[in-house]
Formats: structure tokens, C-alpha cells, sequence
């Protein structure tokens, strides 16, 4: 996703948290700003659908049936063959992209490189500005903030300053609550109002990915063209060993130092994690990527600019 650009690419000047003005020049890096020929079609779309009906991009053709429109005939194949045949077409339409992306309290958080949420908030944005440029509508969903907005697809710019705000804010306001919605229930209401041919992409550490939340996407996947980007730091995969290690958070204080025992039990929930979401991934040819922290494919330089 966005690799293969050889302009640097803008890293945020803290590790912690991007700033609105970040988010708003992401639109002028080469890769947010679209093709020509897109930017022309902000009516028309040029995304084919595999609706067959009157569109302009020739698809196949089939023999003549009672009630065809003799307007598509193919003529010529008619008269190599001798029997009548009529052509079909693909409609060429707007597809609606949608960023479901993870802003719950375990995304604050990284040992190395950019804090989960930055990457998640960043990475959004640049799908947001990419497909504005490109003509399609653009919605989304906030998980974990406090109103959880949805964003209805739209090619308004308008919409897409609010959404990008709404992340900017989020970043800067860590949740603190311990009763935010399970990936489960998020993906659950998801189902509910994406339309089919929806293309979805889903940044998340995943922490909580389940059987119910595992079923939640094959569904999705079954309608929509979903694309899965996990965020995770080095010390989800795996404890420090050698020496005990304080973590502070949130009013609390836990000391870690594992036997192998705990350390194995630790490793194999992280691996259970990415196994769910690459059984998705081969069950049904959903795109999925495992970014890291330290990591990654959208900075050039992960150690660059992290000032606090």
C-alpha cells in the first residue's frame, strides 16, 4: 500500500500523535493526488462493476434472446455466423470506499517506532485523499471514540475535512474507558449498513479478534473487497526476558518478568491472532497485511522525526 513512490514520504513530527495540519498536506504527496485520467471521472466513476447492463466498456456476448435490445446486436459476429448475437456491456460506476479504523485504548501504544493509533490515523487519511483524488466515495467509522460516528460515503471534500479532523482529535484524546465495543459488535454493525461492492479497509491491532469477529469478516468478505492492516508493536509478539520490566498506565502498575512457561503461553496468543486473520485471508482472498511499529511501509525512515 503506497510503496513503490520514490518521493520521501512525510513522517509526523511526534511518535505519539499527528497533528491536523500533518493529516491536511498528506493531499499533496504524489500518491494522494490520483491519475488524470481519474481525477476526470468524478462523475462517471471508472470502476467496473460486474452488474452487466447499457455501460460503455464491452464485456462478452451471447446469443440473441426475445427481448433483447436490437441496438446491441453484433452485427458482424451475425454475419460470420449467421445467428443472431448481442453484445454485453460492464457499467462503469463510483465504488464507495470505507476505512473502519481502530481508535480504542490498546492502540495508544508503542514501545518502538510510531504509536498504533498515528499509523492507523495516517494510513486512513491517505486513503481518504486517494480516493477523493480519484473520484469515489469516501466514508468511515471512528471505532472507539466517544460518539463512534458513520460517515456515510460521499465525494464531498467537506466530509472528508471532517473525517480527517475526527482523526486528528482522536489522536490527541486517548479513551479512557473500559466499556468500548468489542471488535466483534463494531464489525456486527458494520455488516449492517456497507452495501455490497463496498471496497473496506480495516486498521487494527486486532487484540481482541475472536471466533464472532472472525465470522464477522468472512460475511464481510462474501460482499465487499476487504483489505486487513495489522498494527502491532514488537512487545505484542513476545516479553522481555532477562531482567523485570515495569509498565505504567492508566493509574496502574504491573512488573513482568516471565518463566518460559508464561512466555510461551504469550507468544502463542499473538500467533493465534495473525492465524485468524490469515484463515480470513486464504479463505477468501482478503488482502492482509501485518505492519509493525518499528516497521513499516509508510514512512521511508521509521526513526525519523520522533521527537515527543
Amino acid at each position: 500500500m503506497f510503496v513503490g513512490d520514490k518521493t520521501p514520504r512525510p513522517v509526523p513530527h511526534k511518535r505519539h500523535v499527528v497533528s491536523l495540519d500533518e493529516l491536511i498536506n498528506l493531499r499533496y504527496w504524489p500518491p494522494a493526488r490520483g491519475h488524470s485520467r481519474e481525477r476526470m471521472a468524478i462523475r462517471e466513476g471508472h470502476h467496473l462493476s460486474h452488474i452487466r447492463g447499457r455501460g460503455m466498456e464491452f464485456d462478452d456476448v451471447r446469443e440473441y434472446q426475445p427481448g433483447d435490445d436490437i441496438r446491441h446486436l453484433d452485427w458482424r459476429l451475425m454475419a460470420r455466423t449467421g445467428e443472431a448475437h448481442t453484445k454485453l456491456y460492464r457499467e462503469e460506476r463510483e465504488r464507495p470506499v470505507f476505512v473502519l479504523v481502530d481508535l480504542r485504548s490498546p492502540m495508544y501504544f508503542a514501545t518502538q517506532g510510531h504509536f498504533k493509533s498515528v499509523l492507523a490515523c495516517y494510513a486512513a487519511t491517505m486513503v481518504m485523499w486517494t480516493t477523493l483524488a480519484n473520484g469515489d466515495r469516501i466514508g468511515g467509522q471512528l471505532l472507539g471514540t466517544e460518539q463512534s460516528t458513520i460517515f456515510k460515503p460521499s465525494n464531498n471534500r467537506q466530509q472528508v475535512m471532517r473525517m480527517v479532523s475526527a482523526l486528528a482529535e482522536a489522536s490527541s484524546l486517548r479513551p479512557t474507558s473500559h466499556s468500548l465495543a468489542s471488535l466483534s459488535s463494531a464489525l456486527a454493525q458494520a455488516e449492517s449498513y456497507l452495501p455490497s461492492g463496498t471496497l473496506v479497509y480495516l486498521f487494527s491491532d486486532f487484540h481482541d479478534v475472536d471466533e464472532a469477529a472472525q465470522q464477522h469478516l468472512m460475511r464481510l468478505a462474501q460482499r465487499c473487497e476487504l483489505k486487513l492492516v495489522l498494527i502491532s508493536d514488537p512487545l505484542e509478539q513476545r516479553l522481555p526476558e532477562g531482567k523485570p520490566y515495569r509498565f505504567l498506565g492508566e493509574g496502574q502498575e504491573i512488573t513482568v518478568n516471565p518463566n518460559a512457561k508464561q512466555q510461551a503461553r504469550y507468544v502463542n496468543q499473538f500467533e493465534e491472532r495473525v492465524q485468524r486473520l490469515d484463515y480470513v485471508h486464504h479463505l477468501r482472498g482478503v488482502e492482509f497485511a501485518h505492519w509493525q511499529t518499528h516497521q513499516h511501509p509508510l514512512f521511508s525512515s521509521p526513526t525519523a522525526k520522533e521527537g515527543r
